[in-house]
C-alpha cells in the first residue's frame, strides 16, 4: 500500500525531504526525526526530491524507491549543484550480509555524490543522529553559500562605486581638457592681440619718434647725444618688432606654416647659437588654421626647450605629410631626458613642465599622437596630427626637398 503524502516541497533550509513509497516507512521516519525538532515533509516522487536540492536540509530516500530513472534524474540534479552545495542524501539499505547484487546497488547510487548508507533495522537514535549531522554538514554550506552572496554583493557594489568614480573621473578629465583647450585658444588669441598692439600702437609710435630724431639730426648732425638716442630707438623698434612676431608672426597668417618655421629658426638660431637644420617639402602648400597654428606653436616650445635645458649645439628640424597627415620630428643632440621621466609623462603627462603638457593637450586637442624618445645622444620629439579630408595640401608634383641651416 502506498503512502499518502504529507506535505509538499517547502524551501526551508532546515528541511528533510523523505521519499519512502511502500507501507509505512515514510510516516515512522518523519515521526522519529520529527520527535527530535527536525522538520521534515513526505514527498511522493523522486523528482520532487530532485527539486527540493537548492532549499532543504538532506533527503532519505529508501533503497527499494531508487530505480535505475530515479537515480539518473537525482544525479542529474545534483550535478547541477552551485560549486557551494553537496546535498546530503540518506539512503536506507535492506538489512543483511553483502552480497554482490547489493554491491552492485551501492556503486549504481555513486552518481548522487554526497551520499550516507544506513543499514535496516536501525535504531531511531543512529538515524536521528545521522540526520542531524547531514544538518550540520549542510547548514555549513548556506553559511558558505551566504558568505558568497556577501562578497558578490560587495564586489558588486564596488564595481558601481568603481563605474561610478571612473564616470565622474572622465567627466571631469573631458571638462579638465576643454578648459585646457580653451585656454590655450585664449592664450594664442591674446598673443596675436599683443602683437598687432605692439605692431600697430607701440611700433607706430616709436616708429613716430624716429622720425622726429631723423630731422633734429638733420639741423645738428654733429650732435652725440642724439646719436646715441637714434641707435636707441633703432634697438627699441627693432626688439619690439621681434617680439611682435615671436608672439604671433605675420607670416604664419599671411604665407603659413612653411614661411613662418622658416623665418623662426633662422632668428632662433642667430639669438642662441645653436645650429638648426629644417627640412621641409619644396611644394609644401597651407594646412588647416587650427593645425599650423599648432604645429608652430610646439616648434618654439621644443626649440625653447632645446635651448634652455639640453645643451644641444645642433637640432634637426623635419616637417612633412604623408597619408593625410602631417609629421613634425624635432631631435637634439644634448643630454636627453631622464627614461623614468618619461615613463611618468606617458603615463600621466606629469613631471616635465607646463611646455610639454601644453604640447600634448594642443595635440590632443586635434586627435594627433605625441612621442618622445631619448636617443643617445639627445631627444627626439615626433608629432603626427590627421588632416581634413578633402583638404589640399600638396601640389602634385615630386615631394622634392629643401633643407634650411641656421
Amino acid at each position: 500500500m502506498r503512502s499518502t503524502p504529507v506535505c509538499n516541497v517547502t524551501s526551508s533550509e532546515s528541511q528533510v525531504l523523505i521519499f519512502a513509497p511502500f507501507g509505512k516507512d515514510a510516516a515512522l521516519i518523519q515521526s522519529v526525526i520529527g520527535k527530535s525538532g527536525i522538520s521534515a515533509a513526505v514527498v511522493d516522487d523522486v523528482g520532487k526530491v530532485a527539486e527540493g536540492l537548492s532549499g532543504a536540509g538532506a533527503g532519505i530516500i529508501t533503497e527499494e524507491a531508487l530505480s535505475a530513472q530515479g537515480i539518473d534524474r537525482l544525479a542529474q540534479s545534483v550535478a547541477a549543484q552551485p560549486p557551494w552545495s553537496d546535498f546530503p542524501i540518506l539512503v536506507l539499505t535492506g538489512g543483511g550480509s553483502s552480497t554482490p547484487t547489493t554491491e552492485n546497488a551501492a556503486r549504481s547510487r555513486a552518481p548522487l555524490g554526497n551520499i550516507t548508507l544506513l543499514e535496516r533495522p536501525l535504531r531511531p537514535a543512529t538515524l536521528i543522529s545521522a540526520v542531524k549531522t547531514a544538518l550540520r554538514a549542510r547548514q555549513r554550506q548556506y553559511q558558505i553559500r551566504d558568505h558568497l552572496r556577501q562578497q558578490q554583493a560587495a564586489e558588486e557594489a564596488l564595481r558601481r562605486a568603481h563605474d561610478q568614480l571612473e564616470s565622474l573621473v572622465e567627466e571631469r578629465t573631458d571638462a579638465l581638457r576643454k578648459l585646457s583647450s580653451r585656454l590655450l585658444h585664449v592664450q594664442d588669441e591674446e598673443r596675436r592681440r599683443i602683437a598687432r598692439e605692439l605692431h600697430d600702437s607701440l611700433g607706430q609710435y616709436l616708429t613716430a619718434t624716429k622720425i622726429n630724431l631723423d630731422l633734429l639730426a638733420q639741423s645738428d648732425p654733429h650732435s652725440k647725444r642724439l646719436d646715441e638716442a637714434q641707435q636707441l630707438l633703432e634697438r627699441a623698434i627693432s626688439d619690439t618688432r621681434t617680439l611682435s612676431h615671436l608672439l604671433h608672426p605675420p607670416l604664419l597668417d599671411e604665407a603659413g606654416l612653411a614661411s613662418a618655421a622658416t623665418w623662426y629658426v633662422e632668428g632662433f638660431g642667430q639669438r642662441s647659437g645653436i645650429k638648426v637644420s629644417l627640412e621641409l617639402p619644396s611644394n609644401f602648400e597651407r594646412l588647416p588654421s587650427p593645425v599650423e597654428t599648432t604645429l608652430f606653436r610646439i616648434l618654439q616650445e621644443a626649440l625653447t626647450n632645446v635651448h634652455r635645458h639640453s645643451r644641444s649645439s645642433a637640432v634637426d628640424v623635419q616637417l612633412g605629410i604623408e597619408d593625410s597627415t602631417v609629421e613634425l620630428r624635432i631631435r637634439d643632440y644634448g643630454k636627453g631626458i631622464p627614461e623614468i621621466t618619461l615613463e611618468r609623462f606617458r603615463r600621466n603627462g606629469t613631471n616635465v613642465g607646463v611646455g610639454l603638457a601644453g604640447i600634448r593637450e594642443r595635440i590632443k586637442e586635434l586627435g594627433g599622437e605625441l612621442e618622445i624618445q631619448s636617443k643617445d645622444p639627445g631627444t627626439l620629439l615626433r608629432v603626427v596630427i590627421p588632416l581634413a579630408a578633402g583638404e589640399p595640401l600638396v601640389q602634385d608634383r615630386p615631394p622634392a626637398r629643401a633643407r634650411a641651416s641656421c
